[in-house]
């Protein structure tokens, strides 16, 4: 007791005459710096010995005196956020030049076109604890350019969203085609809101797609996005398994003609050299009426540089805009020249109810240096039997990303 209390009286002693303070070296815990303690207080501490060591917390390799204290420590050091938010922006342009109009998104020739000025934003908020591996995050996508009126949600009623409300510009126009929250546990990943559909082989974003031009499985027979939440898991036997529910094809938060329908879907590498996707919509799709949907691809690594992909799509629905069948069947046959060219071939037969279309396209991807830069020039020939049409169309886009 007599110990305290002389100890006491030092201290009050130190006070009253204005001792100097002089700091330690600030020691890491972590991630941060550890609280700067003065000379004096050390040297109390020192003294006290095991006598204090009961009032003290333990937090780290360091040593902090209270509740008070540990609070403190933590609010200066930013221990209280257990998550962290990183940013991101990035995006593309695409300059396209077509001769002849196909109605697939090209539908300005003769003239040097903006197609596709595309802007992303995202972020992540990922746990900084070790044991709880979640991430939570969101993206918005923004187009503007000539492919915007046709990325728009259009199986909405007009107004709604981004269809024919006033976004339009003359021949361009604006889309938001994404804006979602996404997550991943221990067990699988979700995406809750407005994004693209799992469904098919090609997109509608340019870098992604081999060729300039589309199919016609794909603008026809596919949507191209959903309003809803998709979830994915992988199983025992390495398969990916999809499972999802949206408002309709092509809807933008809002519901069209009771629109209500699951997405269904499964993605595995059959041997070392085919990976197979499966993806299926069916109930009630919306503006595409009640019905029935899916989209088959086939991945084949013949060599180290030749692909090839087989698409098969099926499309049954009760829609007064396209009644009957569509079914298409896509070929894709790609040859990797070296990092920066590759050269591809696309037939397409697709037959909407009894009329069949026939497209073939061959074409290049330039990349210099492996760089933000490409360029896709290509020559394509559609034809018609039954009514002896045929078109040859030339185009070619660049696309600078960033």
């Amino acid at each position: 007791m007599r110990k305290r209390i002389l100890l006491s009286l030092l201290f009050l002693l130190a006070m009253w005459c204005g001792m100097p303070f002089s700091t330690v070296e600030a020691k890491e815990l972590g991630d941060t710096l550890a609280l700067q303690q003065p000379e004096w207080f050390r040297s109390v501490s020192a003294t006290l010995g095991e006598e204090v060591e009961a009032d003290v917390e333990k937090v780290g390799d360091r040593e902090i005196l209270g509740e008070r204290f540990g609070l403190l420590y933590r609010l200066q050091n930013r221990q209280w956020k257990p998550w962290s938010l990183q940013h991101k922006f990035s995006g593309w342009t695409s300059v396209g030049f077509h001769d002849q109009n196909n109605g697939l998104f090209n539908n300005h020739a003769h003239g040097v076109n903006l197609q596709q000025l595309w802007m992303t934003i995202e972020g992540e908020f990922s746990s900084e604890r070790k044991e709880d591996p979640s991430i939570i995050g969101y993206r918005a996508d923004f187009v503007y350019g000539t492919d915007g009126p046709d990325t728009q949600a259009f199986g909405n009623p007009p107004g709604r969203w981004d269809y024919l409300n006033g976004w339009e510009n003359g021949k361009n126009g604006w889309a938001l085609p994404q804006f979602y929250l996404h997550g991943t546990t221990d067990q699988f990943k979700y995406k809750l809101g407005h994004f693209f559909t799992p469904v098919g082989y090609e997109t509608v974003t340019a870098p992604h797609n081999f060729f300039y031009s589309h199919a016609q499985t794909m603008y026809n027979s596919e949507p191209f996005t959903h309003t809803g939440v998709l979830t994915e898991f992988t199983t025992e036997k390495d398969a990916t398994v999809y499972l999802g529910w949206s408002l309709g094809w092509d809807t933008g938060f809002t519901q069209t003609n009771n629109g209500n329908n699951a997405i269904v879907g499964v993605a595995k590498n059959l041997t070392e050299d085919v990976a197979m996707t499966y993806m299926s919509t069916f109930g009630n799709l919306g503006w595409r009426g009640v019905g029935y949907s899916h989209s088959v691809v086939l991945d084949f690594a013949l060599t180290e540089n030749l692909a090839y992909v087989l698409q098969s799509d099926f499309v049954n629905t009760s829609s007064r805009f396209d009644a009957g069948d569509d079914i298409g069947l896509n070929n894709y046959l790609i040859y990797t020249v070296d990092d920066c060219l590759s050269l591809g071939a696309r037939f397409e037969w697709w037959r909407d109810n009894s009329v069949s279309k026939n497209s073939f396209t061959v074409g290049m991807n330039w990349r210099p240096g492996r760089g933000a830069f490409l360029l896709r020039p290509e020559f394509r020939t559609d034809w018609v039997p039954a009514t002896n049409y045929s078109e040859t169309a030339f185009g070619v886009d660049a696309i600078i990303e960033f």
